[in-house]
């Protein structure tokens, strides 16, 4: 039973297989995003998890809101 969850899990015979990673080209807009506007590092920028990244973009759209 536990094996074949595992294999469903990871994809078993579909093409795609496991995990879809996220895509690149958005990861690096993120990052982008938020070194510009806090002055954060690579590394720092890429240890905080999506839905931190995510949080942080918010937060900086809502300044520039502010101040517009």
């Amino acid at each position: 039973m536990v094996s074949e969850l595992w294999t469903r899990v990871r994809g078993g015979n579909s093409p795609l297989g496991g995990i879809v990673s996220y895509p690149l080209k958005r990861l690096q807009e993120e990052v982008a995003f938020i070194a510009r506007d806090l002055g954060w590092s690579h590394d720092d920028i890429l240890s905080l998890t999506h839905l931190e990244r995510a949080r942080w973009i918010q937060t900086i759209k809502g300044i520039h809101e502010q101040h517009r």
